[in-house]
């Protein structure tokens, strides 16, 4: 089920800005909004990640600016994953 949420789109020259939920998303490479008439439009959002594969233990932590922008998106951090407040990122 798709959450719904607040968002705002900003396109200028040479810099564009997603927020949501009073959050701006960081790291977007890509943003498509799709409706239909008499529907709620749905935006799909492409974030910039790396995909790594390592044998053995390792701790896994997401910095604070894309753990921000996850949680905006509806992504529950794990236990003692630092997520800095929407309001510092206005």
């Amino acid at each position: 089920m798709t959450t719904r949420r607040t968002a705002h789109v900003a396109l200028r020259p040479g810099r564009g800005t997603i927020t949501v939920d009073g959050t701006e998303l960081r790291g977007v490479v890509a943003c498509e909004i799709r409706g239909h008439v008499q529907e709620v439009p749905t935006m799909v959002v492409a974030l910039a990640l790396h995909e790594i594969e390592v044998d053995g233990q390792m701790s896994i932590s997401v910095p604070p600016n894309t753990a921000a922008s996850l949680v905006a998106l509806g992504w529950t951090p794990p236990p003692g994953q630092e997520v800095p407040n929407a309001v510092a990122h206005r």
